[in-house]
């Protein structure tokens, strides 16, 4: 009995992570299917609630694909060796390469930061812009080169 209810546990509550973010809902989409052939529990998932009222609707659309917290390691690999074509119009790191990014670049996971982050915007003092996970570079997605090239899986974090 105790096994079983760990099993359900471990899969039904465990938190989802990003593994790419995405402007184009088809290509998330895509990427979430590729995933799914590979076994992983994947989604996309548009948390726009959270974006029209905690970052005042930034002024792009970004899609999530996301996978069980313990599948990244997994999901990583897959998308390092052989993913879709998709997967080049997901948003990435200039400096890195990472698709590890977040978009606009506050916290999901802290309160404080959100809200101070939040005032900055509303009175001006602060634009959206994205944040490297991996890195930790910010830039604005207001320039043309929102797509950073790909490069061999062997030379970017994912």
């Amino acid at each position: 009995m105790d096994e079983w209810f760990g099993m359900i546990h471990s899969t039904k509550h465990q938190w989802w992570s990003d593994v790419a973010v995405f402007e184009d809902v088809k290509a998330a989409k895509t990427i979430e299917t590729f995933l799914t052939a590979k076994g992983l529990e994947a989604r996309t998932y548009d948390d726009k609630l959270f974006r029209y009222f905690l970052f005042l609707r930034p002024p792009r659309l970004t899609v999530r694909v996301q996978v069980r917290q313990e599948n990244v390691q997994s999901a990583d690999e897959f998308l390092g060796a052989g993913a879709p074509t998709a997967l080049q119009e997901a948003i990435r790191c200039p400096s890195c390469y990472s698709l590890r990014v977040s978009y606009p670049q506050m916290t999901r996971k802290f309160i404080m930061p959100t809200i101070l982050l939040h005032l900055g915007i509303l009175f001006r003092v602060i634009g959206h812009q994205c944040y490297c996970e991996h890195c930790h570079e910010i830039w604005s997605l207001s320039g043309e080169n929102v797509h950073a090239p790909l490069k061999p899986a062997k030379h970017f974090p994912l």
